[in-house]
């Protein structure tokens, strides 16, 4: 008898990409509601230090006027919860903290802004690191196919769910209200590149 045909199975990475968007949710509400603006301040006056440290000032300044562009206008807009004359548009809230608050989210943006100038910064370096992730994994692959032994299904799932995971750190690492040192960035790519390459090693056979 023909074995019945199963449904499409759900992959690690859907759960866990749901997982992260859930916890990006969770740690933008957290940092909005709870998180002081005098440590959101503190973060934002390290940063820089580290990035002159371990770019350079040239570096370090470029970073720093990248994330300046695309923020500007929206960080500059009026704030939505005020009207002109500086009263609360929401009843029943208390307008010094509501003022903090508002501070918070902006000092988070600010934030993410320029997490996302150090991505862009070190594009280039991460692109040639996936392809040579790629092809390294291609090879192994292609030298598996002339031998006895077979791939791992076990490897290749553990693989695509590491994955996941180092993406989202990733994603995540953009709103932490944590000092985030230019190093993570390609260390996190580095991880993403071997469970990469180990991915594609395990992949099936093709006889």
């Amino acid at each position: 008898m023909p074995a019945p045909e199963s449904g499409p199975a759900r992959g690690p990475v859907g759960a866990g990409g749901l997982a992260v968007l859930l916890l990006l949710l969770v740690s933008v509400l957290v940092v909005a509601l709870w998180v002081p603006t005098v440590w959101l301040e503190q973060v934002q006056a390290l940063e820089p230090n580290w990035y002159r440290q371990g770019l350079g000032d040239r570096s370090a300044e470029a970073v720093l006027a990248w994330a300046q562009r695309p923020c500007s206008g929206h960080l500059g807009a009026p704030d939505p919860w005020f009207d002109r004359a500086g009263a609360v548009r929401l009843e029943g809230i208390d307008p010094a903290w509501l003022a903090e608050r508002s501070r918070a989210i902006r000092l988070l943006a600010e934030l993410a802004c320029r997490r996302a100038a150090l991505l862009a910064a070190w594009a280039p370096a991460l692109v040639l690191l996936l392809v040579a992730g790629v092809l390294e994994g291609h090879w192994r692959w292609r030298i598996r196919q002339l031998g006895f032994d077979y791939p791992s299904p076990v490897a290749r799932q553990a693989s695509r769910t590491g994955l996941a995971l180092v993406v989202g750190l990733l994603l995540l690492a953009l709103w932490l209200p944590l000092p985030l040192h230019p190093f993570v960035i390609p260390l996190l790519t580095l991880i993403a590149v071997r469970l990469i390459g180990t991915g594609i090693a395990h992949l099936p056979k093709q006889l």
